[in-house]
């Protein structure tokens, strides 16, 4: 598989950073972080607000979990034109706001694969896009 057609959403990378787990979600997150997927800013913001909130991660840990993604992923800002086609995947799909920008971002971002826990497994997005649910 092309490293540059996967996407993850932010449910996936929280596993890897979960100090209290060591299961098989959390070495499946790894595995699919080592394939250097695409994620978005808005994802990024997630990761680190749940980190900050969740766990009291300090800012210098907040730091070393945005270089890890940053050096291991490839990130994306979302642009007006993602946010445009999440309004119609809205629309169209009755996604949630905040899963329709990341699932927008994924195709603008020509990926074929979006690991999600918390989207519908198997979905195929505008012939484009297959969510997938890593621990399945």
């Amino acid at each position: 598989m092309n490293k540059s057609s996967i996407a993850i959403d932010t449910n996936i990378i929280i596993y890897c950073f979960d100090e209290n787990l060591h299961s098989s979600k959390k070495i499946a997150a790894l595995n699919i972080i080592s394939q250097t997927p695409t994620f978005s800013s808005q994802v990024l913001s997630e990761v680190i607000n749940i980190c900050h909130k969740r766990w009291q991660y300090s800012k210098q840990n907040l730091v070393r979990v945005a270089n890890f993604l940053l050096q291991n992923c490839k990130l994306h800002p979302v642009n007006v034109q993602e946010i445009e086609l999440a309004h119609q995947l809205i629309l169209k799909y009755d996604f949630q706001y905040f899963d329709a920008l990341i699932i927008a971002s994924a195709i603008y971002n020509n990926c074929t694969i979006l690991y999600s826990e918390d989207m519908q497994h198997q979905m195929l997005v505008e012939n484009k896009l297959t969510i997938i649910n890593p621990f399945l």
